[in-house]
C-alpha cells in the first residue's frame, strides 16, 4: 500500500487548479452561468476516488537491502521523485473539468427567446388501400408524396407534423423545424404499414387535433389528403371538424382522384363539410398538376404569425474542455517521459 498523504495532496492540488480554470475561463460572468445538466457534476468524485482506491490497493513497492545506511546519505531526492504523482493530479483535474463541460454551462444573460414567423401545419395523409389507385403518376400515394415534399422545403418557417391514417391513425412526427427529417419520413412512407382496409378520416382529423394540443401559434393548420371516403369506425369526422373549429384549428381538404375513375373512392360533399365548418377550403386535384396547383394555392392564403422558441442561451462547455484535455495531454507527456514508472 503506497502512502495515501502525496496522492491526496496532489489530488487537492488538482482541486484547486479546477478552481483556478473555472475562475479564468468564466471569470466575471460565473454569477450569470447555468448548467443545463447539473447531475454532471457528480462524476467529478469519481476520479478521487478511483485514484485514492488504487493508491490503497497498489502492492508494496519494491525494496533494496543494504548493508550500511551510510551508503544512502549521499542519495539527493530530485524534482521527478518529489513529483512523481504529479499525473495523477493532473488527471483528476481534467476529470472534473470535463464533468464540468459535462453538465453544459451557459450563460444566462443569452436568455431570450427565439421568435419567429411561422405557422403550426399537421399534415394528414391517408394511406389506406385505395391510394394506390392509378390514375395518377405513379399513383395516388405517389404523387401526394412528392407535392407534400416540396411544400415541406417552401415552409421554412414552419413548424410542420406528419399524420398518416388507414383503419387508424399514427402520429409519423410531431411539430417540428428539422424538415430534412420530415421529408425523409414522407419518402419512406409505404401502402400496408397501417392496419386493416378501411379509411379513418376521422381518427386522422383527430390525432392531427391532438398534436396541436401545446401549440401556441396564432394560426393553426390542418391539411387532409385523402380519396374521401370515410368508411372506418370510430372517429367521426364531421364532429371532429366541430372540434377544430371549436378551437381555431382551419382544416383544408384536398381531394386526389379522378371523377369518374372510381366513383366509390372518392366523397366530395364530406371533404366540402369538413372544410367549410373550419373556414378552411375544399380542393379537389384530379391529376398531379391540380395538386401541384392546390399545393400552391395553399403556400399563398397560409398566413404567418410569431411562434416563441425555446431560450437560446450560449453554450460555455468549450471554455472547460478545452483545459481539460491540455491537462491530459501534460498527463500523458509526463507519463510518457520524465515521470514514467519502472516495474
Amino acid at each position: 500500500m503506497r502512502s495515501l498523504g502525496p496522492i491526496l495532496a496532489f489530488a487537492v492540488a488538482a482541486l484547486v487548479v479546477v478552481a483556478i480554470v473555472l475562475g479564468i475561463t468564466l471569470g466575471a460572468s460565473v454569477r450569470h452561468v447555468v448548467w443545463a445538466r447539473p447531475l454532471w457534476w457528480l462524476a467529478a468524485v469519481l476520479p478521487v476516488l478511483a485514484v485514492t482506491f488504487r493508491a490503497w490497493r497498489a502492492p508494496r513497492p519494491a525494496t533494496l537491502r543494504f548493508s550500511r545506511a551510510r551508503s544512502l546519505r549521499g542519495l539527493k531526492q530530485t524534482w521527478a521523485t518529489r513529483l512523481v504523482h504529479l499525473p495523477d493530479g493532473l488527471r483528476v483535474a481534467a476529470a472534473v473539468l470535463l464533468a464540468g463541460a459535462l453538465a453544459r454551462p451557459q450563460s444566462s444573460e443569452g436568455n431570450d427567446r427565439v421568435q419567429h414567423e411561422g405557422i403550426d401545419i399537421v399534415l394528414v395523409l391517408d394511406l389506406s388501400d385505395s391510394m394506390e389507385t392509378p390514375d395518377m403518376v405513379p399513383n395516388r400515394l405517389g404523387a401526394a408524396q412528392a407535392v407534400i415534399d416540396d411544400f415541406i422545403r417552401r415552409r421554412p418557417r414552419d413548424r410542420i407534423g406528419l399524420v398518416a391514417f388507414g383503419s387508424t391513425a399514427s402520429t409519423i412526427a410531431p411539430l417540428t423545424m428539422d424538415h430534412g427529417v420530415l421529408r425523409a419520413l414522407v419518402g419512406r412512407l409505404r401502402l400496408g404499414i397501417m392496419e386493416g382496409s378501411t379509411t379513418a378520416i376521422g381518427a386522422g382529423l383527430g390525432m392531427a387535433l391532438n398534436r396541436l394540443d401545446e401549440s401556441t401559434a396564432a394560426s393553426q393548420v390542418v391539411v387532409l389528403l385523402t380519396d374521401g371516403v370515410h368508411n372506418a369506425d370510430g372517429f367521426d369526422p364531421d364532429v371532429v371538424a366541430s372540434e377544430a373549429a371549436s378551437r381555431g384549428v382551419t382544416v383544408y381538404t384536398v381531394l386526389i382522384g379522378r371523377h369518374g375513375f372510381d366513383e366509390g373512392s372518392i366523397d366530395p360533399g364530406r371533404l366540402e363539410r369538413i372544410a367549410s365548418v373550419t373556414k378552411g377550403y375544399a380542393y379537389t386535384a384530379a391529376d398531379r398538376e391540380a395538386l401541384q396547383g392546390t399545393f400552391q394555392d395553399l403556400l399563398n392564403k397560409l398566413e404567418r404569425s410569431a411562434i416563441e422558441g425555446e431560450p437560446v442561451r450560449p453554450e460555455l462547455f468549450q471554455l472547460l474542455l478545452w483545459p481539460a484535455l491540455l491537462l491530459l495531454l501534460l498527463d500523458v507527456g509526463l507519463r510518457t517521459t520524465r515521470l514514467r514508472r519502472f516495474p
